[in-house]
């Protein structure tokens, strides 16, 4: 799971938000080329929801991670 406001473990790990602000994209993009809703990833940055991704939305994000020149491993380990 990406976490936005809960990030006592790791502080310097990117959040969903850092991840999209990076690269350049708005919640109604990000949310698109995730194949979720703008709804989902707002609630999801507020602390409402957390994100459940498939493992096709895993691997898209991969990809939009390694656009912004970041890898998948600079993200949080719990994805529970």
């Amino acid at each position: 799971m990406l976490k936005d406001k809960d990030r006592n473990s790791e502080p310097n790990l990117p959040t969903l938000r850092e991840v999209r602000e990076r690269l350049n994209m708005t919640q109604k993009e990000f949310a698109r080329e995730l194949g979720t809703t703008p709804r989902t990833i707002g609630r999801h940055e507020r602390g409402e929801h957390k994100l459940r991704l498939t493992l096709g939305q895993i691997k898209r994000l991969k990809e939009l991670l390694e656009q912004a020149g970041m890898s998948i491993d600079d993200l949080p380990d719990d994805i529970d």
